[in-house]
């Protein structure tokens, strides 16, 4: 028997081991000699009354769909044997308003439903329903994307979220056939004709409760008309798992079911799962069935959840806003042989924050303190500085990261909260940007003698190691009258270039040029904060790809930082080279005065054509946990473990 043939026996034999103990009017009695005075049973009341049942939700597939999760759920979902199975959106990747796109991704869908053994509702998100054209395509194949149904007086009510508001444009619904009035008036008048039902069900994708500033109108209205009823609610959208308790109500929001995820675990809220409910008399009784077995629905609550966010566990509580944070300590000259690496540690809770780290240096480093455990009190910091050498002296840009492996916890209502996170490990100068004559923008590299900066190992220890015969890379920078030259010549064992894949997902030198004045270029924000906030667009930004990419509407935002570079690229045997010129223009501005330093981000995408196979033309830019992999110089800025101030260059004509 699988593994997880083995889970479902267990969860079965559970339930009937819970069910002896029950009244026996839950079910019919069991034939069994009770002959003797002893027996081994607890009791003989099933637990199967006739109104009981049991359902099954999946959660997000896309935003990032991780190729074969989903459908490798299918048939694990058929061992169940549920009545229906129910979804809370985000079906397809969608996004576009190309019908023969829409179309394929829909019949890929299907498909996979086609393997399920139990009928199927679907919900529309985000992804399935974001413009006139996908709502029209919806209501062609599905028909409404708001209505209700009812199983054993149990009323289940769909809701479209996107009428409330468009992830992509919150104060506005989408286009198309329905409105959000008549979506309320559609609630209001289900909920008044079945006023009566046992337990009521709602399914949509947003969890509209869960927003900073608050729920808007319409959500409170329908708050306002499911009163004082039995009722639950489960959404999905963020991929990260917590439940709220509203009302004395249970509003659960799903991990996912193959989308986008770093699968940091239970206690992010991170993982692929689905949600077993069984309907009870005395409401649904929910089981979060993962790879690795059951879990309960206290996994992540909305009282451990800030807890977690402080630790700097949760994916809104990285970079400059995690507990832990790396600050900007510049060596003079051009080889380090000692000096230090500081942190703060920030507590912005309530209850005081607990401390402890393992220093693991690395290849060229040597570490001379011992880590001491602290507290850091509620609303506190404290500086932690880490002396090091290196074993011998060496160029700053050649050593390889070092790690320190922090343990943070701290009470919470629940119990202690604790999360493991790693921080990079690494001594900075500010490397000078020397002037020279002004290349040609054309991937030849013969005006480029020399390329002393070398991505031969993965710079950021936060992503994966990639294989030096996989990929790998030097480069150089060069000043001409404020304008900045860049050429970097890669190994590539495997090189996918197409006009038919948009650019975050072919093989490309990614570069990110920030000029902008202290302390926002030395500091480290998560990329989709960044781009939220407006920093990525302040920036000089590139993807350089061997060929024209297809168009990828989501990066429209960046639109004046790639016209901040003119770039070529060009086939070599065995790799490819790339050249840019950065505009000293756009540099000036985003510093408010002639720049005189700039921090740049380089990594090399390498994508394998396998890899690429069903991917479709592009993907949201800010996903993460696809099959490319990016080689970076030094840690990633925008990624789990950045330095500060990594990556600075000083211009030393002048």
């Amino acid at each position: 028997m699988s593994e997880l043939g083995r889970l479902v026996a267990l969860f079965a034999l559970l339930s009937v081991l819970s069910a002896l103990a029950a009244s026996p009017a839950l079910g019919e009695t069991i034939d069994a000699d009770t002959s003797e005075a002893e027996h081994p049973w607890t009791s003989l009341a099933a637990n199967d009354a006739p109104e009981d049942f049991h359902f099954v939700i999946v959660s997000d597939r896309t935003g990032g769909a991780r190729p074969g999760v989903f459908e490798s759920a299918i048939p694990k979902v058929n061992l169940l044997e549920p009545a229906f199975v129910v979804s809370i959106g985000d079906l397809i990747e969608g996004y576009t308003e190309d019908q023969s796109q829409l179309d394929r991704e829909w019949n890929e869908f299907e498909g996979f439903i086609k393997g399920l053994e139990a009928p199927f509702f679907y919900v529309a998100g985000n992804h399935d329903m974001n413009n006139a054209i996908m709502a029209e395509t919806w209501r062609a194949r599905f028909g409404p994307s708001y209505y209700r149904f009812i199983y054993k007086d149990v009323l289940f009510l769909v809701l479209n979220s996107e009428l409330f508001g468009m992830v992509s444009d919150p104060q506005s619904p989408v286009p198309g056939p329905w409105t959000q009035a008549e979506q309320l008036a559609f609630v209001d008048e289900t909920l008044a004709e079945h006023a009566d039902a046992r337990w009521t069900i709602v399914l949509l994708h947003q969890p509209l409760w869960d927003r900073a500033g608050g729920p808007g109108e319409d959500w409170q209205h329908v708050e306002a008309l499911l009163g004082e009823r039995d009722y639950t609610i489960f959404a999905g959208h963020f991929h990260r798992y917590v439940k709220h308790v509203r009302n004395d109500r249970k509003f659960i929001t799903l991990a996912t079911t193959g989308g986008g995820s770093s699968l940091r675990g239970e206690i992010y809220g991170e993982f692929d799962h689905v949600v077993w409910i069984t309907m009870t008399a005395d409401g649904p009784r929910i089981a979060n069935l993962m790879l690795d077995g059951i879990r309960d629905e206290d996994l992540v609550t909305a009282t451990s959840r800030p807890a977690l966010r402080n630790l700097g566990g949760d994916f809104r509580a990285r970079g400059s806003g995690r507990a832990i944070r790396s600050l900007p300590v510049f060596n003079a000259g051009t080889h380090f042989e000692e000096g230090v690496v500081a942190f703060d540690a920030v507590n912005n809770g309530s209850r005081a924050m607990r401390v402890a780290y393992q220093v693991d240096a690395g290849a060229h480093l040597l570490y001379g303190g011992e880590p001491t455990p602290i507290v850091v009190p509620p609303s506190g910091r404290q500086r932690i500085e880490l002396p090091l050498r290196a074993a011998e002296p060496m160029p700053f840009a050649d050593i390889a990261p070092g790690r320190v492996l922090w343990t943070l916890a701290t009470d919470a209502t629940d119990g202690e909260v604790s999360v493991d996170l790693a921080s990079a490990l690494l001594p900075l100068t500010k490397q000078p940007l020397r002037a020279g004559e002004a290349p040609a923008v054309d991937g030849d590299l013969a005006d480029w003698p020399a390329l002393p900066f070398k991505a031969i190992r993965q710079g950021d220890v936060a992503s994966a190691a990639t294989a030096s015969t996989d990929i790998s890379y030097v480069f150089g920078l060069r000043e001409v009258a404020g304008d900045v030259y860049f050429a970097a010549r890669v190994r590539d064992d495997d090189i996918v270039a197409s006009s038919d894949l948009g650019p975050q997902i072919q093989d490309s030198v990614v570069l990110f040029v920030d000029s902008r004045p202290e302390p926002e270029r030395s500091a480290n924000v998560p990329l989709f904060r960044a781009s939220r906030a407006g920093h990525v667009s302040r920036m000089a930004v590139a993807y350089m790809t061997l060929t024209e990419p297809a168009p990828d509407s989501t990066l429209d935002f960046l639109a004046e930082s790639f016209a901040a570079l003119d770039w070529q690229a060009r086939r070599i045997e065995g790799g490819y080279t790339v050249e840019a010129k950065i505009s000293g223009t756009f540099l000036d501005r985003q510093a408010g005065e002639p720049w005189r330093e700039l921090r740049l981000t380089v990594a090399a995408v390498d994508w394998d054509a396998a890899d690429t196979n069903g991917v479709g033309s592009r993907i949201p830019w800010h996903v993460r946990g696809s099959a490319g992999v990016a080689l970076h110089w030094q840690p990633n800025r925008f990624g789990d473990a950045p330095v500060a101030g990594s990556g600075t260059f000083v211009r030393t004509s002048e």
